[in-house]
């Protein structure tokens, strides 16, 4: 699975939810981007020539195997531009070109995009919301994330229940929810920078990979599971399952 076009394709083979398709497709082009994020960076003055000379922006993003607008940005700042600036508002940009093939490179990027930001912030906001409504409905006490960056604590997830509160048999005590699809890989990268943190702090607790998880995953001391369990007990899930990153 290389680009958007993709996901469609994949989805029908092999009976997938498009969401979680296009979730693996975003994971994929994150980890690309981790990887050869410092090569592009030291090529940013032969980018700018090849731009000069009339290669596109897209094009040489095409070429490089590289996000249009991550690499818009690297050759932005290479210009001396304030990268972050420009690509909130490009209409600031004087010169036409630029300008115009930023937009093209905004407006295609479904992963750095404001657009897709935008897309992600609100999937992780509709995650949270579900499980705060299931707690209320359980009738539990507990406090968010936000309450709790008012403690000394840095890592803190973003439910802790006052007491412990047994779920499929186990006991839970914290919850973090996660709207993405979780293989080995990106399940123990939140093990390492949080979850890890959350057991030696308050003990067991549950993770909840929205877009589903490989049944090979081997958790430590908590719950994992999706949206299927939240489904059965008749909350809304739609609107984030259904949620996905392609325009």
């Amino acid at each position: 699975m290389e680009s958007q076009e993709d996901i469609g394709r994949i989805s029908k083979k092999y009976s997938l939810n498009p969401s979680a398709v296009g979730n693996i497709l975003h994971q994929k082009t994150v980890r690309n981007v981790r990887k050869y994020h410092s090569r592009i960076v030291n090529k940013a003055p032969a980018l700018v020539r090849s731009w000069k000379r009339g290669d596109t922006i897209l094009k040489l993003a095409s070429k490089n195997n590289f996000p249009p607008v991550l690499l818009a940005s690297i050759m932005l700042k290479e210009m001396g531009y304030k990268s972050k600036t420009v690509v909130k508002n490009p209409d600031v940009l004087e010169d036409k070109r630029l300008r115009y093939e930023l937009i093209k490179a905004i407006e295609v990027d479904f992963c750095f995009s404001p657009r897709a930001h935008s897309v992600q912030s609100g999937q992780g906001r509709m995650g949270e919301d579900l499980i705060h409504e299931w707690l209320e409905h359980c009738d539990l006490e507990f406090i968010t994330e936000s309450d709790m960056s008012k403690e000394p604590n840095t890592k803190t997830p973003d439910f802790l229940l006052s007491e412990l509160y047994k779920v499929d048999g186990i006991d839970v005590r914290w919850i973090e929810s996660k709207a993405v699809f979780a293989d080995e890989k990106e399940h123990n990268r939140y093990q390492l920078k949080q979850f890890s943190f959350y057991e030696d702090l308050y003990g067991p607790g549950m993770v909840v990979y929205w877009y589903g998880f490989l049944d090979t995953l081997v958790p430590n001391n908590y719950l994992i599971t999706d949206y299927t369990f939240f489904e059965v007990m008749g909350y809304d899930v739609d609107k984030l399952i259904n949620r996905t990153l392609t325009w």
